[in-house]
């Protein structure tokens, strides 16, 4: 089991871009939980504040899918998935889109 120096949650990600790390971190695991009948897309970008990114415009750096009324985990090489400046999410219908999608989300950083 990796070494997590910050877990961080958020119990209403959507399609507002939400800050969840403000500064360097790598990405170690994930559990999302979704709460709607369909697919949720969680975008996870790199940026140091949520004013840096505009959901479907901003290229996510890593799209986690989490299937319809269910949950998803998975656990990342050890090195982490890095990002270099933050972690900023935002949570929609589509893998690149700005409709919103509720879900929780649930990581752990280094």
């Amino acid at each position: 089991m990796p070494y997590y120096a910050q877990t961080v949650s958020s119990d209403s990600l959507a399609a507002t871009a939400t800050l969840l790390v403000g500064k360097a971190a790598a990405l170690l695991d994930f559990h999302g939980i979704n709460t709607t009948a369909s697919l949720a897309y969680i975008q996870l970008f790199d940026a140091v504040a949520a004013a840096n990114v505009t959901v479907g415009t901003t290229i996510p750096r890593r799209v986690l899918t989490v299937p319809a009324s269910g949950s998803a985990s998975d656990t990342l090489p050890a090195e982490g998935l890095k990002f270099d400046l933050g972690i900023v999410a935002a949570s929609t219908t589509t893998t690149t889109g700005n409709t919103g999608a509720t879900t929780h989300l649930r990581i752990g950083v280094a």
